[in-house]
């Protein structure tokens, strides 16, 4: 391994931010219990049934419908209908089952300590709703975070009612304690505070929190002897390069976004019923600025085949609210000298993001008969709409031909009613493919684990924290490297013979590639023993339990855990999105990145490589990688690893320069300048393994922050191009 070098050290003053703007929710309907059993869409050789929504002018329920009224296509040709049912009933919003569990919301003030959850399985909810937030992509802005935040906080505290089961995911987090369907109004208040903005990692572009990244203009003025000389910054190849670059890195990561939304529809496939998820997100883009088609169409196409399958009807909303792609602001830099139509060239080029990143919204929407909600500033209003048109919805059945699953086409489907000025909802269509022939396969071995692994939301259980990276191993191998924290005051201790304290742990560990297949796994069963001294330690500080999981091919993987108390039998899971770089190809990638406090010698922990015997290990504070819960003033290490970093052909060193940036919620409260990074000599300049330190300040206040570090290629044959990686942290 690399011998570390250090370069930086930063005072940090720590402060908070104030959150701004509030939205709403309305209210949303489940069919009886009795519809419930029944599926919704089937797709057989001998039947086929898709739901239908009907509503009048103004957005109501036209619920007396009969199989006349209806006419159904596939692919142009006319269907005998042989069955139309309206389901619909007591549970509807407005009836007085419901109405009468509206009155029981009570409204929350701020600081007030919610009441003790109401225990309510799905099929005696009234309402199962799942909001997926998609922090996880490049285009993620302040403006969109704060407005799903505050509009999550506001729907639990005011209009969430007793019965509902609701669950809140995070395009960037996977799944937790705090991501499961539930009527606990604490728990899902942790998980809505849990939305922020994050700066982006990888190649994005340099993305701040504005909707708009600022205009650089691409000349310099330099002074020589003769004059002023106007100098070109970037040129027409080298920005195509960078651009190109900068269209992969949004193509995966909008591939990781569409994957958490992937296990969330296959968590609802075992729900009964029409299944209504809010995708809340500011844009989804699956072609390059050249207007090419990238992977992430195909992943769409896959997740939206899959959320028809599930009976799932996605609403996307473009979370932005209402802003002008045409204004020029302080921060941008337009030179009219270089071009004089730079300022249109500019309004344009904005105007052509905005359409690109809408694209996959309208498609998430329009293919699962969903809609999709653009320039509103109050989104609880388009949300109040597409819910009340929940109110039920028609089962529309046909007997399907022999062609319909000949090729595994896509059959198109069209449905109409003869009764004038009413608006139809339905599903694109379907792959000729039968149901029993695409539902996945079991896997085998231990069953509990593994149901774990795939839901979407885990069972109340081991509250899990994970921390994924990208590594090395000593043999120059790629894989993951996982570090996940258990809380020890989960974790069930029994007596041993022996006179020590033992636990039990189940392990499963996956990696999953962007259609949610298994890569590589692993399962494992650990005896844990510890004198009972330790207990109390165990108790306050929880146990760490690292591992690594080799990964062969580069791409983007969903890294998921599974851990179950063998004595408590509490299961507990986690997941994080981890790109495995290819570093054949020479580019330069950063990662890594981890954080640890020091002791009075400035010495600090170091990840290792995991063996049985430092597979699970008892942490002395929140002060380590696996958990990163620092204390005021302390000093605290961070680490991270370059790979193919630049080379200057000229002295045959590393020639990049090192920046950092440290953020609290949304706001960026410190940003160093770029420093020029002086590695000390070492047999291998492909990989530099590099830390820092920082002290935090006495007075920070506690609360959750990010570090980025940004590096940038400075030799002279460089393609301006930047790396960077962030990795959260507590202060307590």
């Amino acid at each position: 391994m690399t011998k570390p070098t250090t370069h930086l050290l930063f005072a940090f003053i720590l402060y908070t931010a104030a959150a701004v703007g509030a939205l709403g929710q309305q209210a949303s309907p489940t069919p009886p219990k009795d519809a419930q059993e029944n599926d919704v869409v089937k797709i057989t050789t001998k039947l086929v049934q898709v739901d239908v929504v009907v509503t009048d002018k103004d957005g109501n329920q036209v619920t007396d419908l009969t199989a006349g009224d209806f006419e159904i296509k596939q692919d142009g040709k006319p269907q005998k209908i042989t069955g139309v049912t309206y389901i619909g009933g007591s549970a509807q919003a407005g009836t007085p089952a419901v109405a009468a569990e509206v009155k029981k919301v009570e409204k929350i003030e701020k600081g007030a300590i919610p009441p003790p959850a109401v225990k309510v399985r799905p099929s005696e909810s009234s309402r199962i709703l799942t909001f997926v937030v998609d922090d996880g992509n490049c285009k993620a802005s302040q403006t969109g975070m704060t407005a799903a935040r505050e509009g999550l906080q506001k729907f639990i505290n005011q209009q969430m009612l007793p019965t509902d089961l609701v669950a809140i995911y995070r395009t960037r987090a996977g799944s937790s304690v705090f991501q499961q369907y539930t009527s606990d109004k604490a728990q899902l208040l942790k998980a809505a505070e849990k939305v922020r903005w994050i700066p982006a990692y990888g190649s994005c572009g340099g993305s701040g929190a504005d909707i708009f990244e600022p205009s650089r203009v691409n000349t310099i003025d330099k002074a020589t002897p003769t004059g002023t000389e106007t100098i070109q910054i970037e040129s027409p190849d080298q920005r195509a390069s960078r651009e190109a670059g900068e269209d992969l890195s949004r193509n995966s990561q909008v591939v990781g976004s569409v994957g958490v939304l992937r296990y969330v529809i296959r968590g609802l496939d075992h729900v009964p019923g029409r299944k209504i998820v809010f995708f809340m997100s500011d844009g989804l883009t699956f072609m390059s600025r050249t207007r090419e088609n990238l992977s992430a169409l195909d992943v769409l196409r896959d997740v939206t085949e899959l959320a028809n399958r599930s009976s799932v009807v996605i609403n996307t909303l473009d979370i932005r609210g209402v802003f002008d792609s045409s204004i020029i602001e302080a921060q941008d830099e337009v030179s009219t000298r270089a071009a004089y139509d730079a300022t249109s060239t500019l309004t344009n080029d904005r105007e052509s993001d905005v359409q690109r990143s809408r694209d996959g919204m309208r498609f998430l929407a329009d293919e699962t008969g969903g809609k999709f909600e653009k320039d509103q500033n109050f989104l609880d209003v388009p949300i109040g709409k597409l819910l009340k048109r929940e109110k039920g919805f028609y089962l529309v059945a046909y007997e399907p031909d022999g062609e319909t699953f000949k090729g595994k086409k896509f059959n198109n489907i069209d449905v109409k009613v003869t009764r004038p000025n009413l608006n139809v909802v339905t599903r694109s269509g379907f792959v000729g493919v039968p149901d029993e022939a695409i539902k996945p396969k079991k896997k085998s071995g231990d069953s509990e684990l593994y149901e774990a692994i795939i839901a979407p939301i885990p069972k109340p259980g081991l509250n899990v924290q994970l921390s994924a990276y990208f590594a090395t191993s000593p043999a120059g191998e790629n894989i993951v490297r996982g570090m996940f924290h258990l809380d020890g005051s989960e974790i069930t201790f029994v007596d041993d013979p022996s006179g020590m304290k033992k636990a039990v742990f189940d392990v499963v560990a996956v990696t999953m590639d962007e259609k949610n297949g298994v890569v590589d796994e692993f399962t494992r069963s650990h005896n844990f023993k510890i004198e009972a001294a330790a207990i109390p330690t165990i108790l306050k500080n929880g146990l760490i339990y690292s591992t690594d999981v080799p990964v062969k091919k580069p791409g983007t993987y969903n890294f998921r855990v599974a851990v179950r108390d063998g004595k408590g039998h509490n299961i507990g899971s986690a997941s994080q999105l981890v790109q495995i770089p290819d570093l054949k190809k020479r580019r330069m990638f950063l990662s890594g990145l981890t954080m640890a406090g020091t002791d009075a010698a400035g010495k600090f922990t170091v990840p290792a490589p995991v063996t049985a015997e430092n597979a699970i290990a008892v942490p002395r504070s929140g002060a380590v990688p696996g958990i990163r819960r620092f204390s005021k003033g302390s000093i605290v290490a961070y680490m991270y690893t370059l790979y193919n970093a630049p080379i200057d052909p000229a002295t045959g060193k590393p020639n990049y320069s090192v920046q950092v940036k440290l953020f609290h919620d949304a706001t960026m409260i410190l940003e160093s300048k770029p420093q020029m990074a002086a590695p000390e000599k070492q047999d291998d300049w492909s990989r530099i393994t590099d830390y820092a330190y920082m002290r935090l300040n006495k007075d920070s206040e506690p609360g959750d922050y990010a570090l980025q570090v940004i590096i940038k290629d400075l030799s002279p044959n460089g393609k301006n191009q930047s790396v960077s990686q962030w990795i959260d942290f507590e202060v307590e």
